[in-house]
């Protein structure tokens, strides 16, 4: 009996390990949210990292969102090999925005600015910019050997924020930063974790969208 329960005691401790090593991406704090249009992102939301909103704003009023293509802070590309890897990211994150967006069924209509041209229009309109400010690949043996102490983390933020069309002004800024988290002991896939990031940003972003269209305030719950 002594035996067949410390069977089940380590495979009971094998499956929390499993569970707990398969946790992907987690929120941490915005490092240095940049300033747009006046805004700087520094209240806490439950959603979309820190966010700054212009006090008038009213998002059901406007009918489409323009989502123009995502770039990358100049510091975080060392060389070519850089500059595809976040291409790539890129790429993946601009499409994740636009199926979110479309899918929170907020907009008449979500308009890809990388395979549609922006025509000039009476109708309410945002556009959506974004920066990758924060790109880290870490380290998947530093992860597989000291996971448990948050060695070797992949890390990623993103700055974005929604301007009026035609003047320019912005209404929303947020600064959103996620880190490989769990044990990681079984080391995981940089480029998996960062894809699975920013798909969790689209995600969010367009979660408090729909919050602040129900007339709830950006923060955490009490």
């Amino acid at each position: 009996m002594h035996g067949l329960s410390c069977v089940r005691g380590s495979l009971g401790l094998i499956a929390l390990c499993l569970a707990v090593a398969a946790c992907g991406a987690v929120r941490s704090s915005a490092d240095n949210p940049l300033t747009v249009g006046g805004l700087t992102p520094k209240i806490e939301d439950k959603d979309a990292g820190l966010v700054a909103v212009a006090p008038d704003l009213d998002v059901k009023k406007y009918r489409v969102v323009v989502v123009e293509k995502i770039s990358v802070s100049a510091a975080q590309i060392a060389d070519e090999g850089d500059r595809r890897f976040a291409e790539k990211l890129t790429t993946g994150f601009h499409r994740q925005l636009v199926r979110r967006l479309r899918e929170s069924g907020l907009f008449q209509d979500v308009v890809d600015a990388s395979v549609t041209d922006v025509q000039p229009s009476d109708v309410p309109t945002l556009r959506l910019r974004g920066a990758i400010t924060r790109l880290g690949r870490g380290s998947q043996a530093a992860r597989y050997f000291a996971g448990i102490y948050g060695a070797g983390r992949a890390r990623a933020q993103a700055d974005m924020h929604f301007a009026e069309v035609p003047s320019g002004r912005v209404v929303i800024a947020t600064a959103d930063r996620r880190v490989s988290g769990g044990l990681q002991w079984f080391g995981g896939d940089d480029e998996d974790l960062l894809e699975e990031s920013f798909d969790d940003m689209a995600r969010d972003l367009a979660k408090f969208l729909v919050r602040l269209s129900k007339g709830e305030a950006p923060g955490k719950p009490q």
